[in-house]
């Protein structure tokens, strides 16, 4: 299993380490971003429709070793949570 996956939950689509947490619908998750998010059965089975968490994307790719040019600045995630 890859380590980090992303799970909607909590009206965003969130990362979170496979290593520390399981999706299941009911059970409260870490995402990367530092929120506590719980997926709904409608959140594992349903259509993936609400926005990227930003702060989450930005962290699985400082996590995976992305390039800087790759990486957003902090900055431009104010606000997005």
């Amino acid at each position: 299993m890859q380590r980090y996956l992303w799970q909607q939950a909590g009206g965003q689509r969130h990362v979170y380490d496979t290593e520390r947490d399981i999706a299941a619908p009911g059970r409260a998750l870490s995402a990367l971003c530092g929120q506590v998010v719980t997926p709904t059965i409608d959140d594992l089975t349903g259509i993936w429709l609400d926005r990227t968490c930003l702060a989450c994307d930005r962290e699985v790719r400082v996590r995976l070793g992305f390039p800087a040019s790759e990486i957003p600045p902090v900055s431009e995630l104010e606000g997005t949570k």
